[in-house]
């Protein structure tokens, strides 16, 4: 019953479940368009920083993809794991948008 839609949250099923749908999207948007001081705010209230989508990126690959620097420091900074693969066999690293970002990830791996 419940559809997956790629890179999303699976559709609720009770009220309690679209809330929860919401605040998932809202914490993964957050990642991909970096917005890396709320970020900072929801993490230290006990977001789960390796939290993934239904495809399985975390939001480390979410920032790692769009370009967002300081959020990707910010991730592996909170415990994100730069080793953890999404469903295609992609990592934060496989998927960075510069040498940049690669490589802050690749320094942070080691």
């Amino acid at each position: 019953m419940s559809e997956k839609t790629p890179g999303q949250p699976q559709q609720p099923t009770s009220q309690k479940d679209e809330d929860a749908v919401a605040f998932a999207r809202g914490i993964f948007e957050l990642a991909r368009n970096g917005g890396a001081g709320p970020l900072s705010v929801m993490l230290n209230a006990g977001v789960p920083v390796d939290m993934r989508t239904s495809e399985g990126d975390s939001l480390l690959m979410l920032a790692s993809r769009n370009g967002h620097l300081e959020t990707v420091r910010l991730l592996l900074e909170s415990g994100a794991d730069p080793e953890t693969l999404n469903d295609q066999g992609e990592s934060a690293s496989s998927l960075a948008t510069s040498d940049t970002i690669r490589s802050l990830i690749s320094d942070w791996s080691q």
